[in-house]
């Protein structure tokens, strides 16, 4: 949940907003419409905790997923599926288990069998965060936003500022948050994908 009390926000001494106050709630569906220069990106980024504003007071509760207009990704030596199930920490334990994979099988003694044991306990960790299901489910994600597999196996940096985005968003609707902030998350989609998004939304439980 967010919560807004009497926000104020300035683009220098012009007043975007003043004196507002609202709640995005499980559930909601909102959307935030204004011309070019009306504070839409700006009142997302507070909203997000990416800004704050002049006045009033912004809380939040639960996980919140943001999309920015233009995403700044760290690494671009990541695999875009790698990017994607970081959301849920599910990159981090599956490198972990290639290297203890790949320990198992060039080790010898002590080390194969060190190896073995944390591989177990790796994939009994991967298991109860969703496992393969939800590398499934992050699969199907992506291919409905136009990332099929071979896109996937790429890394970041080989890949167009579109493709980038698009990642940003599969990544957003596969982290499973509470809220989802996101700033334009059409930009860059087919008319299938934006399609295939509607629906996404209208279906998820959270706001």
């Amino acid at each position: 949940m967010i919560t807004a009390s009497g926000i104020e926000l300035r683009a220098g001494a012009r007043i975007l907003i003043e004196s507002a106050s609202f709640r995005i709630s499980k559930g909601d569906r909102i959307g935030l419409v204004g011309r070019n220069g009306a504070g839409k990106t700006t009142l997302t980024k507070c909203l997000a905790g990416e800004g704050s504003p002049v006045g009033g007071t912004i809380t939040r509760s639960g996980e919140v997923g943001y999309l920015p207009q233009d995403p700044r990704t760290g690494d671009l030596d990541v695999l875009a599926r790698d990017r994607i199930l970081s959301a849920r920490g599910l990159d981090e334990i599956l490198r972990r288990m290639r290297e203890n994979e790949d320990r198992m099988a060039n080790g010898k003694g002590a080390t194969r069998e060190k190896a073995m044991k944390k591989y177990e306990r790796l994939e009994t960790e991967f298991l109860t965060k969703g496992g393969y299901a939800a590398e499934a489910e992050a699969a199907t994600i992506a291919a409905a936003l136009s990332l099929p597999d071979r896109v996937l196996g790429q890394p970041l940096h080989t890949l167009s500022g579109g493709q980038r985005r698009r990642v940003e968003l599969a990544r957003i609707l596969f982290s499973d948050a509470d809220i989802l902030l996101l700033d334009e998350p059409t930009n860059h989609l087919d008319a299938d994908s934006i399609a295939w998004l509607r629906d996404y939304l209208k279906n998820y439980r959270g706001g």
